[in-house]
């Protein structure tokens, strides 16, 4: 399938002054099967990956993400996919509207697409966005505030990343690409350094550099990210989930989640029952 139109500017600009109308919010869990729709959107929608591959086209960009990328679709332009939902993809999603753009030279820029070295920082503004709309209590003026430092989030990493070196943060984003991809074997920080020809301390301090935490951090935190899916999405045991993320015994497994966490993984999965699950 090859994207219609002509390719336009995607850059969006708010600052604190910037009035923005939230409309809904949800979280998208793949059937494994199907197409996202191809439309033309009358809002923005902000989507945030969780797990899996999304792949779609916006007029002639084409965008491939995965778990904690962002991407920005623009009101007015038509988009549609570029391959089937694949079995294990999540995403959340919110749509709004922009009321006024007041000129202002505290306005900072949203990317449309981008890899978010923290996107936990943005998973917890989502999850505080649907509890409320869960339990109809998300006031209009609250939800507008919540989507804003969605946004201002969503820039503030970005800014932070493209500030730095390009050549370091490049190697950087090849060890966390790495990571992504790899944690659910036994990997350590030395063999992600083995796999890219460099250092390993040097890899480990332009990596914290670049995404404020070490190798071996990143490791968990990736490692944990799929033990809450799991733990939300499946039946599977402890056990089973334990070795499904790359750890070699269930007892090391209890012992970080709980770090993480502050509860154990089953308490986790029973605080958790009820899944905010909603139609595009």
């Amino acid at each position: 399938m090859h994207p219609p139109g002509i390719a336009k500017p995607s850059t969006l600009r708010i600052s604190s002054v910037t009035a923005l109308d939230a409309c809904n919010g949800g979280l998208f869990v793949s059937p494994g099967s199907g197409w996202h729709p191809e439309r033309k959107l009358d809002s923005w929608e902000l989507i945030l990956m969780r797990s899996g591959t999304l792949r779609l086209w916006e007029e002639k960009q084409r965008f491939e993400l995965g778990p904690g990328h962002t991407l920005v679709l623009w009101p007015g332009r038509r988009h549609g996919p570029l391959a089937p939902y694949q079995p294990d993809t999540a995403f959340y999603w919110v749509h709004f509207r922009i009321r006024a753009r007041a000129q202002t030279s505290a306005a900072v820029t949203v990317p449309q697409c981008t890899l978010l070295p923290e996107s936990l920082r943005l998973v917890e503004l989502f999850h505080r966005f649907l509890d409320d709309q869960e339990q109809a209590r998300l006031e209009p003026n609250y939800a507008s505030v919540l989507l804003k430092l969605m946004l201002l989030e969503l820039a503030a990493q970005s800014s932070r990343q493209n500030g730095r070196s390009q050549s370091a943060a490049s190697l950087a984003s090849q060890a966390h690409v790495m990571i992504t991809k790899r944690f659910r074997e036994p990997i350590t920080a030395s063999a992600i350094a083995a796999g890219l020809c460099c250092n390993p301390d040097y890899l480990g301090r332009i990596y914290r550099e670049a995404f404020g935490h070490s190798l071996t951090e990143a490791i968990h935190r990736c490692r944990m990210q799929h033990a809450r899916n799991l733990l939300l999405l499946t039946a599977l045991n402890v056990k089973e989930i334990s070795s499904a993320c790359g750890f070699e015994t269930t007892d090391y497994f209890r012992r970080l989640f709980r770090r993480y966490h502050g509860m154990q993984p089953v308490e986790f999965r029973t605080l958790h029952l009820r899944q905010h699950t909603n139609a595009l």
